[in-house]
């Protein structure tokens, strides 16, 4: 038996990553009004679980040596996924300015 395949638009994921809450959240919401404008169907943005690495180094390296000082870099993700996209919805994503800090990546599945 085969499944009869209807016509299928093309569903996208898009992760936005940034160090910067603020500047992510500005583009998040960039993005999402673009997509309403254009007529698309989306979920989210979904915040997905912050990143944070940390970094220890010594301060000094031959009297001091227990005296070690540490920095923290945190990562912010968010996702929205376009489940039907609209007339004009690659159009306005490609014409999409995101600041330089924010880190766009659309999978089509």
């Amino acid at each position: 038996m085969s499944a009869v395949k209807k016509d299928q638009t093309p569903k996208l994921r898009i992760k936005l990553k940034s160090y910067d809450v603020r500047m992510l959240e500005a583009s998040v919401s960039k993005v999402v009004g673009l997509l309403v404008k254009s007529g698309a169907e989306i979920k989210g943005p979904i915040p997905l679980p912050k990143k944070r690495k940390v970094y220890t180094v010594l301060r000094s390296n031959f009297k001091y040596k227990k005296s070690r000082e540490q920095f923290e870099r945190i990562s912010y993700t968010r996702v929205v996924d376009v489940v039907e996209t609209g007339s004009k919805t690659m159009e306005y994503l490609q014409n999409l300015a995101i600041p330089v800090g924010v880190l766009v990546d659309v999978k089509v599945f």
